[in-house]
């Protein structure tokens, strides 16, 4: 085995707006023969927040939620603002969903808190594919209640471990029994190129996210998910707690000027066929059967 040194930070205080790191803790990572590195945590510094047995526990669709108890050491309540899956130097490193159960979750000062539990304030995940025996870096970034400024940062190193017995409370990529898509069709329209997606979304919380919806057909066979948008601005879906969210709404042409909607190529489903969507919200992904219907040449059905 080789050794490695490397540097956690797990405190941090505001300097003319940016979060600074005040203290770090030196560790060793061993690197067994198959690559995967094993790390000790070392324990907590004086000030910031301190983390404890942080674990990634594998989902079904290949990402992992990550379990952690946080300790707040600072004289601040705090939130976690978001996550990274990487350091705080890494270039382009990929974002987690982040999602609070409750609006505004805080961490009191000196109070700990678990997250990942499916009953937790807070559910960090990936949705990217990762590896059992894998270690991975996460940085969460925190801020205080009260202020809209960047507060602490904590990096920490968590083994990817199998969801087993000794895991099954912590929350897994779905289902999810909160957020609801009715009326899922996809409409193709005579002569037309785009077959546009429609439907409501119903909810008991309030969520959105900025990833693309995957989707698939009979078999398996993969079918691109589109978004065209008006703005300019990222495809995105959301959910509102107690109100209707209206996926797209007729006609369903697509004419001069057009609006932000989600469509899939009607050369790549047929009339009759059901398409399976997959929506992934920090809350848990949203899994609905779209049926694909026809449509009349004015773009209603």
């Amino acid at each position: 085995m080789r050794r490695r040194t490397a540097a956690v930070l797990l405190g941090a205080s505001i300097v003319t707006g940016v979060a600074a790191g005040v203290g770090a803790s030196s560790l060793t990572e061993e690197v067994s023969a198959a690559g995967w590195p094993t790390i000790a945590v070392p324990a907590a510094v004086a000030k910031g927040v301190e983390v404890k047995d942080p674990v990634l526990v594998a989902n079904d669709d290949g990402g992992a939620t990550l379990s952690v108890t946080l300790v707040n050491h600072t004289d601040d309540a705090l939130r976690i603002d978001r996550a990274v899956g990487g350091t705080e130097d890494a270039d382009d490193p990929p974002f987690m969903l982040v999602h609070g159960t409750r609006a505004r979750v805080t961490i009191g000062p000196g109070e700990a808190m678990r997250t990942g539990g499916v009953g937790d304030p807070y559910r960090l995940r990936f949705t990217d594919r990762v590896q059992i025996g894998s270690t991975l870096p996460i940085t969460l970034y925190f801020a205080a209640s009260d202020v809209v400024e960047s507060g602490p940062t904590a990096t920490l190193f968590a083994p990817v471990v199998a969801r087993d017995a000794a895991h099954g409370a912590v929350a897994n990529n779905g289902p999810n029994t909160e957020i609801a898509v009715n009326d899922a069709r996809i409409v193709v329209v005579p002569g037309q190129e785009k077959a546009y997606v429609t439907g409501w979304i119903s909810s008991t919380i309030d969520d959105s996210t900025e990833l693309r919806p995957t989707a698939v057909g009979r078999a398996g066979r993969p079918v691109e998910y589109r978004h065209q948008t008006a703005t300019g601005g990222p495809s995105g879906v959301g959910a509102q707690a107690g109100k209707r969210t209206n996926l797209n709404l007729p006609p369903y042409l697509d004419t001069e000027p057009s609006g932000d909607a989600d469509y899939v190529l009607a050369s790549d489903v047929e009339v009759g066929e059901t398409i399976t969507v997959t929506m992934r919200f920090p809350s848990g992904d949203v899994v609905t059967k779209f049926k694909v219907v026809q449509g009349r040449s004015d773009g209603t059905i």
